[in-house]
This record gives structure tokens, C-alpha cells and sequence, in this order.
């Protein structure tokens, strides 16, 4: 390794002095090599901060010109879909979101909504149905039914619920099977302190 070796890596990438030197050291002087090195610390540092695949740390790294912090922030504000990836291309559906017990949304790095197009959610609908009439949270009046164009307000206790009777759905379709996974994970985990979970159709 010597001098020319440091400025021509930091000429490419904007590093330390140290930073430069350690990522040298072990590609062995290899300027290309080390920016590279650089490079994939930086989709795998993406990938542990906003819990993405590699490909979309990668694209979104790239869109943003090799800024890691730019990239996280937008991966981070994109919704989450969950899905059995049949209609990728679907907008019409349902979004999902926790509140706090004022109505409130719950201020996070993250954001923590999720759409599901219609067709998928038609897998758990009858669940969601089932545990009408209801009582709304804010007027105390009966809904009789799971409102497709509108606000479903589910208490904790109702998700719970809810929740419970997803994990007992049995499927042979791999994709319904991973699409079911994914809305019981985000399901239990936004239960685990949420007051309520908001299902709103925009059909």
C-alpha cells in the first residue's frame, strides 16, 4: 500500500484517512477491489438498519448515488406490502396501521402501515368479519358491519383475537402461506403495544 493507493480510493469515495487505509490493508492495496469492499459494507449496514433484502438496499444505494444515509431513509419510508406477490401491481385494497389509545399514529423511524390488495385480503376476511357487530371506540356505537370502504377500528384485545384465528388458516399455496406469515408477524408485533389496529378499505 502507499500514498497514490490512499488518494486514488479517496478520490472515488469520500472516507477517513483510517477508513481508507483499513479497507486497503485487507483488499491488499487494491483500489478497485477496496471501493467495492466499501460499498457492500454499506448495502449490508442498509440492509441491518431498515431490515430489507439485499436487491432493494442495493437499487435504492444506487438510485441515491452511494449515500447510505438517503437510502435508509427511503426504504424506510416506503409502506410494507404483504401479499402472496399474485397482484403486485394491484392499488385497490386494504392499509393497516396501529394507534395509540387517543387515535394517534405512532411516531417511528419506520413507517409501520401495510397494504394488501383486495384478492389477498379476501383470505382473512371472513375473520375480520366474524367479530362484528362491534362497538365503535369513539362514539360507542354498534357497527354492525366490516366497513370495505372505510375505517375498522379493532381494539387490542379484538386483534388478539383476530390474530389467533389467522394462525389456525391452513394453505398448500406457497404464496398464500407466505403472504398469511408475514401478516401474522406484523400483526403480532404491532399488537405487542398498540391500543388498537386500523383496517381502512380504499376501494
Amino acid at each position: 500500500m502507499n500514498t497514490e493507493s490512499i488518494k486514488a480510493l479517496r478520490s472515488k469515495i469520500s472516507i477517513p484517512l483510517n477508513k481508507a487505509i483499513e479497507l486497503l490493508k485487507k483488499n491488499k492495496g487494491d483500489v478497485e477491489l477496496s471501493e467495492k469492499d466499501f460499498h457492500n459494507e454499506n448495502i449490508i449496514e442498509i440492509c441491518k438498519i431498515t431490515d430489507c433484502d439485499e436487491e432493494t438496499a442495493r437499487k435504492e444505494y444506487q438510485i441515491h448515488d452511494y449515500d447510505l444515509i438517503k437510502a435508509v431513509e427511503k426504504i424506510n419510508q416506503k409502506p410494507v406490502r404483504i401479499g402472496t406477490d399474485k397482484f403486485l401491481d394491484s392499488k385497490i385494497g386494504f392499509i393497516l396501521w396501529p394507534e395509540n389509545e387517543n387515535g394517534e399514529l405512532y411516531k417511528t423511524t419506520k413507517r409501520n402501515d401495510a397494504f394488501i390488495a383486495t384478492e389477498d385480503f379476501d383470505l382473512v376476511l371472513e375473520i375480520f368479519e366474524s367479530v362484528f357487530p362491534m362497538q365503535s371506540p369513539w362514539n360507542n356505537t354498534i357497527e354492525d358491519q366490516f366497513d370495505r370502504i372505510g375505517n375498522n377500528f379493532f381494539d387490542n384485545k379484538t386483534g388478539l383475537l383476530i390474530l389467533g384465528k389467522i394462525t389456525e388458516i391452513k394453505s398448500n399455496d406457497l404464496g398464500e402461506n407466505r403472504f398469511l406469515r408475514e401478516l401474522i408477524e406484523w400483526l403480532d408485533d404491532k399488537l405487542s403495544y398498540a391500543h388498537y389496529i386500523v383496517v381502512y378499505g380504499n376501494l
